[in-house]
């Protein structure tokens, strides 16, 4: 992100790519901790919980990607 910022000249912008990026961000955030805890945790039913929070973070993760994809075409 800081890398992207660098190249392009811009800094964070409200608009829909950044607002969805930094609500991925934080999302990334959450998951990482998540992550943790059910590591230590070792419980089957928060694994799998963890499986279905990763994809739900995953498809948010997608949605600033590919408007920056079609924001570096433009």
């Amino acid at each position: 992100t800081n890398l992207m910022s660098k190249i392009s000249g811009n800094t964070f912008a409200f608009n829909l790519h950044g607002i969805t990026g930094l609500t991925a961000l934080i999302l990334m955030a959450f998951h990482a901790l998540f992550a943790i805890i059910v590591l230590i945790k070792k419980d089957d039913n928060a694994q799998q919980d963890f499986h279905k929070f990763s994809i739900f973070v995953w498809a948010v993760w997608l949605i600033p990607f590919i408007i920056g994809i079609f924001i570096g075409m433009s």
